[in-house]
């Protein structure tokens, strides 16, 4: 019997999740105050849609809660999402319950811990720590545009892009090995232009302009940068345009980690930039337009330094990424919520990409599929999902080379981890066994067909 999952918004989030959820066999309703939003959603995917307010019991009663197994609240509003919660667990005394809150407010520890028990949510999704710390962990690791950790962070992900000088172009990547023999590597996803490439046997090559997505033991990250060519250095001064939530928060975590980085903030709204001068005592604060050449011009952004755009405005972030880069900043990173600004990012050569749906997406994701996933990260591009689970002794995975394992074509292995940490590059010889760690590329739509190697073999029983 499908599974049921109610989801209250059909943001970019719901959108999102919905898209990725509705290929792996859930029965789905979608609930939303907007009827455009609700035909659109439920036109791209086979979902159920229902208009109106997510926090109304009859709305609630409309969308099948009863019956419900998962019930998400993404909507634009904190109070509806908590609201509704509330509603579906003391009313339907929903299983699982997901919400997306972020007002710092609700965020406190103090009361956080309240709605956990009392309100019954069993996992509060925060976009704007969880953004702040992607971003953070892209200003350490300057050569990758992505980044992600997986298996008690034993094993990383890292999107490198393949620039000119790139020393392994036009080498198939089976003679990787032989020109690092002591790297443990395994390039999962190569993006080439719009088009997604699965390395199989071997005799792929990179060219100029690839993005590709690589796994790698966290303790090589540097050694692996080196070896696509890039040698770059987290930056010691940091620019952060945007005085937010999320801007003040990647503020305290860079001077958390380095407190001897030089912190600057540019903010057009004077409110905000008197109260980042309050909150960030370490840092210097600029009140003007990130878009003004003459402010860029102030903020001193030189060689080997990193601009970090993350003003709630697409546009703004890019265009000011923009300009950061010809006044001489080193490296980038920006916040894009619109998926479709993503491929012009990569086009201007750009560096770094940090998308708060897709993080929160991951995050949600995470949770549903918990039975067997450990960790969900959506890659940009939204090509596919690489993901972490532990195999089952049960699975039909396990206990054969992966020669013999009839994985989709468009799927591939990053890393194996043992139970001692010992970290395997996946070869057609590797065998899996119970208890192992497995990080695997997946495209969405075939998901559902590794969620069924994942499941129980009969033979089991």
């Amino acid at each position: 019997m499908k599974q049921k999952i109610v989801i209250c918004g059909a943001g970019r989030v719901g959108m999102s999740i919905t898209e990725h959820l509705s290929n792996e066999g859930f029965d789905i309703t979608v609930i939303d105050a907007s009827l455009d939003a609700i035909q659109k959603i439920t036109e791209l995917y086979d979902v159920r849609g229902v208009q109106g307010l997510a926090s109304y019991p009859n709305v609630l009663d409309d969308a099948g809660i009863k019956d419900a197994d998962y019930f998400i609240a993404v909507t634009q509003s904190d109070e509806v999402n908590m609201l509704a919660c509330h509603i579906a667990k003391s009313l339907y005394n929903t299983p699982v319950m997901i919400s997306r809150i972020r007002s710092k407010e609700y965020l406190d520890p103090k009361y956080s811990d309240f709605l956990l028990k009392n309100i019954g949510i069993k996992r509060i999704i925060s976009p704007e720590e969880e953004v702040a710390f992607a971003i953070v962990d892209q200003w350490v690791t300057p050569g990758a545009f992505d980044v992600a950790k997986f298996v008690r962070k034993n094993v990383t992900m890292l999107g490198i892009s393949c620039n000119k000088d790139c020393p392994i172009l036009d080498t198939p990547l089976r003679n990787l090995i032989d020109i690092f023999p002591d790297l443990i590597v395994t390039i999962m996803a190569i993006i080439r232009g719009s088009k997604l490439i699965v390395p199989r046997g071997g005799d792929d090559i990179l060219i100029a302009g690839d993005r590709v997505y690589l796994a790698c033991p966290s303790t090589q990250i540097d050694r692996t940068l080196i070896a696509f060519g890039h040698a770059e250095k987290a930056a010691e001064k940091v620019t952060i345009s945007g005085a937010g939530p999320i801007g003040i928060r990647v503020a305290q975590e860079i001077h958390k980690l380095s407190p001897e980085t030089n912190l600057t903030i540019l903010e057009v709204n004077k409110e905000r930039a008197r109260y980042a001068a309050e909150k960030l005592e370490y840092a210097t604060i600029i009140s003007g337009d990130s878009l003004d050449p003459a402010i860029i011009k102030e903020a001193r952004l030189g060689q080997g330094e990193t601009y970090i755009a993350a003003t709630n405005k697409d546009e703004v972030n890019i265009l000011s990424s923009l300009l950061a880069k010809r006044s001489g900043a080193s490296h980038t990173v920006a916040l894009i919520n619109l998926p479709v600004f993503i491929p012009l990012f990569n086009s201007l050569d750009l560096e770094g990409i940090v998308s708060p749906p897709m993080l929160t997406a991951s995050s949600i994701l995470e949770e549903v599929r918990s039975g067997q996933v450990e960790h969900v990260h959506s890659i940009i591009e939204e090509f596919g999902e690489v993901i972490s689970f532990e195999a089952l002794k049960s699975s039909s995975i396990i206990g054969k080379p992966l020669k013999n394992i009839k994985l989709p074509k468009d799927v591939s292995l990053g890393a194996i981890v043992k139970e001692d940490n010992t970290i395997l590059t996946p070869r057609g010889h590797t065998v899996i066994e119970a208890g192992d760690k497995v990080v695997m590329f997946v495209p969405v739509k075939s998901l559902k067909k590794v969620e069924e190697l994942l499941s129980v073999n009969m033979d089991f029983f």
